[in-house]
């Protein structure tokens, strides 16, 4: 038997981990190319960039007026505002949909005998949390399809400050933009 040496091309063990990365590389590079896709369908990020120069703007405004000893009083560009109707019944048939099928996927790892996770009682409390977790999400939705506009001031203080409300783009006009803002003279100023 011949003693072999190793050839340092053929034996680098690099054999299978380049492959593997680069074919990681190609999945993650597949995801950023869908989440672009989806990121240019939804308007949130054109509302939110709007939303940070007119923060931008509203500063300069600010800080100018404070030196020439005024205060300016105006809109808070981040606020949100309630969605249409439709909008918060679909979200209850969205989560309740996710809610049940994530029951069921518990339910059933845990009762497959042929499955790794047979009898494992983490797959029905996973089921059963986030079941609970999409439930109330979807009782809180309904409650704001139903209600709407209506509700009393701690469901309108919810949807302005969190993602049950849409982002309220500001006005694009220079000339809405400066009306939305109102100077107010300091007391004791000259």
């Amino acid at each position: 038997m011949i003693d072999r040496r190793p050839d340092p091309v053929r034996d680098d063990g690099l054999h299978v981990f380049v492959p593997a990365l680069m074919g990681v590389g190609m999945i993650v590079s597949g995801i950023l190319v869908l989440a672009d896709c989806v990121q240019t369908l939804l308007p949130t990020g054109r509302v939110r960039r709007r939303q940070q120069v007119s923060n931008g703007a509203k500063g300069v405004v600010t800080s100018i007026a404070e030196a020439a000893g005024h205060d300016l009083v105006g809109p808070d560009f981040q606020q949100r505002e309630w969605r249409p109707r439709w909008a918060y019944f679909l979200g209850v048939f969205v989560f309740s949909l996710l809610g049940g099928a994530a029951l069921t996927a518990g339910l059933l790892a845990f009762n497959d005998d042929a499955g790794l996770l047979y009898r494992n009682p983490w797959m029905v409390g996973l089921g059963v949390g986030t079941a609970s977790v999409m439930g109330i999400v979807s009782v809180q939705l309904l409650f704001f399809g139903i209600v709407h506009r209506r509700s009393f001031r701690a469901a309108r203080v919810l949807v302005e400050t969190t993602w049950f409300g849409r982002l309220k783009p500001p006005p694009s006009d220079p000339a809405e933009f400066a009306g939305a803002l109102r100077l107010l003279h300091r007391e004791g100023a000259t």
